[in-house]
């Protein structure tokens, strides 16, 4: 929020007109540097005075226009992958992820966009005010993870997407690495947490399949 307030500023200062929301995602790419926030927040002002010049309207950084400039995904998309995950449902993912690869997101973010909603999820499970700018669906969907996913599985799946996108920001292939990495974090997700894991222990045995 900082940061995009910083920005806000500087786009004042600068007679330019920008989107909260544009604002926001120049914020979360910038991941805390304002130095390379500033260098995309050119960039972004540069592709918005270039789409003024040939549509002959103002100049105005939009949410759509940055989005697309950094092949982020889409806060729906994120969360409709993080279900899919959530499901177990291999194929599903796989298939949502080839599709934002194809729309122009680039493996890296959408395992960012991944970690985004585990983060959001975990505030939610504390009890934290929800962002001011998350839509009411949104907001419905992170409460009832929130309700129904367990600290250690948060930090079970903060660990294995984490290390996902170290990997994919890496590897000479970053598609492919993402998928393994997805399928990584499928398997661990539907992993018992270490208390549950005890307790079959005691009781005798674990399923021969994790639920």
């Amino acid at each position: 929020p900082l940061l995009a307030e910083a920005f806000a500023m500087i786009c004042g200062r600068e007679g330019s007109e920008a989107e909260d929301a544009a604002l926001a995602m120049i914020a979360a790419a910038a991941e805390g540097s304002v130095r390379a926030g500033l260098s995309i927040l050119d960039q972004a002002i540069a592709h918005a005075d270039l789409a003024a010049d040939d549509s002959g309207s103002d100049a105005r950084v939009e949410a759509a226009q940055v989005r697309a400039m950094l092949g982020l995904s889409d806060r729906a998309a994120v969360r409709r992958l993080f279900g899919l995950l959530l499901e177990g449902e291999a194929q599903a993912v796989l298939d949502e992820a080839r599709n934002q690869y194809q729309l122009g997101v680039e493996p890296a973010a959408t395992l960012a966009g991944l970690l985004r909603e585990v983060h959001l999820v975990t505030l939610a499970k504390i009890g934290s005010p929800p962002a001011a700018a998350l839509p009411e669906e949104a907001r419905a969907q992170i409460d009832d993870w929130a309700g129904r996913l367990s600290f250690p599985l948060l930090h079970r799946l903060w660990q294995l997407l984490l290390k996902g996108h170290e990997e994919v920001r890496q590897a000479s292939l970053p598609l492919e690495c993402c998928d393994m990495a997805l399928l990584r974090v499928l398997h661990g997700a539907a992993m018992p947490d270490p208390g549950e894991l005890a307790r079959l222990l005691q009781q005798g045995g674990v399923p021969s399949q994790p639920s």
